[in-house]
């Protein structure tokens, strides 16, 4: 039960994420909140001695380089219809 609890909340965040990142370049920052979240994680338990570095390595490393490239690629998404709406409305 705990299992799926956990895996429902994963899935949630990452669409809350995915979907952050891609609003509007005049809202960057919503995008930028979950790998906050999860950085600041990181140095709580790094502090607490949480960590068991040879098993927990893949633990820590996926998700630190997949949270900022999710931001970052939908910041270049958002950017790229800004783009294309400023075009089309100076073709207008």
């Amino acid at each position: 039960m705990k299992t799926g609890i956990m895996l429902f909340l994963a899935i949630l965040l990452i669409a809350f994420h995915i979907w952050a990142s891609r609003r509007r370049p005049k809202f960057w920052y919503l995008g930028g909140i979950v790998p906050l979240i999860w950085f600041s994680l990181l140095a709580f338990w790094a502090l607490e001695g949480r960590f068991h570095m040879p098993q927990d390595l893949r633990v820590i490393l996926f998700p630190s380089l997949i949270l900022p490239l999710i931001w970052l690629e939908g910041h270049q998404i958002a950017k790229k219809k800004e783009l294309d709406r400023m075009k089309a409305n100076d073709l207008v």
